[in-house]
């Protein structure tokens, strides 16, 4: 195991977490959540009122935009798992999301939205070390996302035929799907994702209906907050980040979620906007 993420392999306690020097404190990471501005298409939201449920977040979310299509990367395998809690006990700053899938052929702005019912919204991402699930093994080399051949075909079910990689070991943690509500929302608790070379702090996302992916994409964060949330342990431990959201390759501003402040984390919500 790499010696730069093995910090992060390992659990770590909130006192822990708050008392390595030069860390931030809990309600510092808080304020940033909060932090000021209204971005039309995700960012900090600012409100007079915490809110408590990421959910509400979406309606001041970007809204009537398609998503981006993007690539699944290297590290994708097909789950099978439907929970709304994928952090399999993984250190990390709590992050609580929420998606809503809605049909932009029917769409305007500041007119009520159709959600896409049946959908299965599925994400996954790294740990605060950088490393997938899955993926404890992988060369360093393979980090960046261009590399790591897939072998097979899903057959799962929530999705069939798109083409996964073989994992080389049995862990799942930071995985899973929802099915949507009526409303076309599904919500996760997770913890905020960590980085590796040659990206910017992501999510990956499908969406699945009648077990087909109908779409493929990337969620992204505003840098300023995950400065923040990487002067926390374990997230500090993995040091010299390289690339951000204005260097990344893949990035776009569409993916990018709407966040607020709650109690011990944070809130993140964003629309994602299928053509049905």
């Amino acid at each position: 195991m790499n010696e730069e993420v093995r910090p992060s392999r390992s659990r770590v306690s909130r006192r822990r977490a708050l008392a390595i020097g030069g860390v931030v404190g809990l309600s510092g990471v808080l304020t940033a959540c909060a932090g000021a501005g209204d971005p039309p298409s995700g960012g900090v939201a600012t409100s007079a009122a915490v809110v408590t449920d990421p959910a509400a977040l979406l309606d001041v979310a970007n809204t009537c935009i398609l998503a981006k299509e993007g690539p699944q990367g290297p590290y994708w395998f097909d789950v099978d798992s439907i929970r709304s809690d994928i952090r399999d006990g993984r250190p990390g700053f709590t992050l609580a999301l929420a998606l809503r899938v809605h049909d932009v052929s029917s769409c305007s702005v500041g007119g009520p939205l159709t959600p896409v019912r049946d959908a299965v919204v599925e994400i996954w991402h790294c740990d605060a070390g950088g490393v997938y699930s899955g993926f404890a093994a992988a060369r360093a080399d393979e980090r960046s996302g261009t590399s790591g051949p897939s072998r097979e075909t899903s057959d799962g079910a929530y999705s069939r035929g798109d083409p996964e990689a073989r994992p080389t070991d049995g862990a799942e943690y930071l995985r899973g799907a929802q099915a949507v509500d009526p409303d076309g929302i599904v919500r996760f608790t997770t913890i905020y994702p960590g980085w590796y070379v040659g990206r910017t702090t992501h999510i990956h996302c499908k969406v699945h209906l009648d077990r087909k992916t109908v779409l493929t994409t990337q969620l992204y964060f505003d840098d300023n907050l995950t400065d923040e949330v990487y002067l926390l342990s374990p997230y500090v431990e993995h040091i010299t980040r390289d690339t951000r959201n204005d260097t990344d390759p893949l990035y776009d501003d569409v993916g990018l979620v709407t966040t607020q402040r709650s109690a011990d984390g944070c809130l993140a919500a964003v629309n994602l906007g299928v053509d049905l």
